[in-house]
């Protein structure tokens, strides 16, 4: 399933290179690296995103977090883990000008994770795909750096495998099922 998954993304990558190089108008194009600070807060998941503007009003974003840590590891009763490798890529519509002002957005999405002992003992792990709708305003702080605010959510399917705790190894619940996860942003921008 992951490399079914890995070959879908790289195609989707693929095909937004393809548009921005393609699609445009000799003009020079805006480029753009951010971070999501909601992210970070949330037990320190590593990610970053690139994005293009292809056109006046619309750019290609594509992205990545990871979060590696398992937090009180070796500690059965306060081990707590929030792991996961996610890929995304999508577009935004910009009704004013690209990187500036109010934008909706869509993307793909695909993520391996395993998050259990956080809130409850209960530890979940399974690989997850699906779309994304998102809308925000991003606020010019100088001519190369923003703040983008938005929030949306993703949905889709995923297959999962459920245990009672996250280092007891004791199945409770495995299949497959549809979810949605509601998601923000708070980022900081460097456009160049």
């Amino acid at each position: 399933m992951y490399d079914i998954m890995k070959k879908w993304f790289l195609s989707i990558v693929s095909t937004l290179v393809l548009l921005v190089a393609f699609g445009t108008e000799g003009r020079a194009q805006r480029f753009s690296f951010g971070t999501n600070i909601v992210d970070w807060a949330s037990l320190g998941t590593i990610n970053l995103e690139a994005s293009v503007a292809f056109q006046q009003h619309f750019s290609a974003h594509v992205g990545a977090e990871v979060n590696p840590w398992t937090y009180r590891a070796g500690d059965q009763d306060k081990q707590f883990e929030a792991r996961q490798i996610s890929y995304w890529a999508g577009v935004r519509w910009w009704p004013w000008h690209v990187y500036s002002g109010w934008w909706a957005g869509s993307d793909l999405r695909y993520s391996v994770y395993n998050i259990g002992g956080v809130i409850k003992r209960d530890t979940e792990e399974g690989d997850a795909y699906g779309v994304g709708l998102y809308g925000g305003y991003s606020i010019m702080l100088s001519s190369v750096l923003n703040l983008d605010l938005g929030f949306g959510a993703w949905g889709g399917y995923k297959k999962y495998t459920s245990y009672a705790c996250p280092v007891c190894g004791v199945r409770t619940d495995s299949g497959s099922k549809a979810f949605i996860i509601p998601d923000a942003r708070v980022a900081i921008q460097f456009i160049f």
